[in-house]
């Protein structure tokens, strides 16, 4: 359950009033933490969910300013109502923030920066992978916005849970020497061209780490040892009921060097060329993660 006190919209009005009566022009920083009884990354994931971000924070039914997809990636924008529900868009939102740690959003009029919120996806204390923690920051929050938060984190409870029980596809996050290794498809024709990370499905009595290691056997003819997560789940379409997590892998010692089995071509792909790849969607979604793993300088290690 949420640990909101009763009435929480209300209880969020009075208080910021009353610290912005204290403190003048400070900025004002709430928090409040709620439960999810679903995993972090795809309680991450649900977070940056598009509609659950536009319907219930926006309250617009209008597509973003930018073709965005399933989930949101920093810098997508889309309409904020500040009225009721389906009334003219009177600012824009901004995703400064959509992965597994945080999804932060900015909103911005004519004027300027209206306010920004942050929610941050926690484990608990308790170590439950199970279970997941959503610590909302409020940093000059706009009084509009109060309103809406439990809605958008009921909506985002529903849709976590719901996605917690999907099958999974794993996809092989692999880098060397600063590259990623990416993939190109040759079939089926409307994905044919287009570029995804190694992987492919979970199957019955595997891991996931089992399976990542399996596929890049089957897709690539080389070892890889399975490290950590990376990035939030990823949902696929077309009724699936599927979603894609990638682990971050490295090859063991002594592994041959990856060749296309089964794909058109392989490319070792630098952070600066992500962007201008031709990706099969649900890998487009993770480029935020994947970007911030090739900029960190640190590759994943073969800890054996």
């Amino acid at each position: 359950m949420s640990r909101w006190p009763v009435r929480p919209a209300t209880f969020f009005r009075t208080r910021v009033a009353r610290v912005v009566a204290v403190r003048g022009r400070m900025p004002v920083v709430l928090e409040r933490t709620f439960a999810m009884a679903a995993p972090l990354r795809t309680v991450a994931a649900a977070l940056r969910h598009t509609r659950t971000v536009t319907t219930n924070l926006g309250a617009v039914a209008e597509d973003p300013a930018v073709p965005v997809g399933e989930l949101l990636l920093a810098g997508d924008r889309f309409p904020v109502a500040t009225g009721a529900a389906g009334d003219a868009p009177a600012l824009e939102g901004t995703v400064c923030r959509a992965d597994e740690t945080a999804v932060e959003l900015r909103f911005d009029s004519s004027a300027g920066r209206s306010g920004r919120v942050r929610f941050e996806p926690r484990e608990p204390e308790s170590g439950a992978r199970s279970r997941c923690e959503v610590h909302l920051i409020l940093s000059e929050a706009p009084e509009w916005l109060l309103p809406r938060l439990d809605g958008y984190l009921e909506a985002v409870r529903e849709l976590a849970s719901k996605w917690s029980m999907r099958q999974i596809v794993v996809g092989a996050a692999l880098v060397e020497d600063g590259m990623l290794l990416a993939q190109q498809r040759h079939y089926p024709a409307v994905h044919a061209g287009r570029w995804e990370l190694p992987g492919g499905r979970v199957e019955p009595g595997e891991s996931e780490s089992e399976a990542v290691v399996r596929e890049c056997r089957e897709e690539l003819g080389t070892e890889v040892r399975a490290l950590e997560r990376l990035g939030t789940d990823v949902p696929l379409l077309g009724g699936s009921g599927m979603s894609l997590r990638v682990l971050a892998v490295c090859r063991v010692a002594g592994a041959r060097l990856p060749l296309p089995l089964e794909h058109r071509a392989l490319r070792w792909v630098g952070g600066s060329e992500l962007a201008g790849l031709p990706w099969l969607e649900a890998d487009r979604l993770l480029l935020d993660s994947l970007r911030a793993l090739l900029s960190s300088g640190s590759e994943p290690q073969d800890p054996k």
